[in-house]
């Protein structure tokens, strides 16, 4: 999945990363957040620019995954915030603002494959898992391509389910107890 994601066409990625932010940015306009964690995309990830412009005009704190000794800590960041290259290879800005992380109400979270339940599968660090695994109170989405969907991947007891996930054909929601967004692609918890 890491390969077929990564050799996508900058145009292909462009083009089915407009349409999920568009989607995104299209439900977060009713709904009232203050703290919201998106991510720097690389490696043919889904790009969430868009979004988080969108997240700062609105006045929503954005705060983005950096790594730390082994472990994942949430930074805000600013619209003038200066990126540097990190751990991994992923931006971050330069200038380390530490948010707790229960403080976060929605987590749009990369990843390399979901399955029709809604489980995912990471890059196999278990980051987002160690952080939110005991969180009931964050909403946490994955976003990512139709073609990610996979039903033939194992997850462990630690591993953080998904609430919703957006692909490129909408909105994909698991658990509706929590979620604000109520779409017709509604699966339950």
């Amino acid at each position: 999945m890491r390969t077929r994601r990564s050799s996508q066409p900058l145009s292909t990625v462009q083009e089915k990363s407009s349409a999920i932010t568009t989607s995104i940015r299209s439900k977060l306009k009713d709904i009232e957040f203050d703290v919201v964690a998106c991510y720097l995309a690389q490696d043919g990830e889904v790009e969430l620019e868009s979004v988080i412009k969108s997240l700062f005009c609105s006045h929503i704190k954005v705060v983005v995954p950096i790594v730390r000794e082994r472990s994942m800590q949430f930074t805000l960041i600013e619209p003038n915030s200066q990126l540097v290259t990190g751990k991994f290879g992923i931006d971050e800005p330069s200038d380390s603002k530490i948010v707790d992380p229960c403080t976060i109400d929605l987590v749009f979270a990369p990843l390399v494959a979901f399955s029709s339940d809604g489980r995912r599968l990471g890059r196999g660090g278990g980051y987002y898992d160690q952080v939110f695994i005991d969180n009931t109170e964050t909403v946490f989405v994955g976003v990512g391509y139709d073609f990610q969907q996979s039903d033939e991947f194992c997850t462990h007891a630690n591993d953080k389910a998904l609430d919703a996930v957006i692909t490129e054909s909408g909105w994909r929601v698991f658990c509706t107890k929590k979620l604000l967004i109520d779409e017709e692609l509604s699966f339950g918890c």
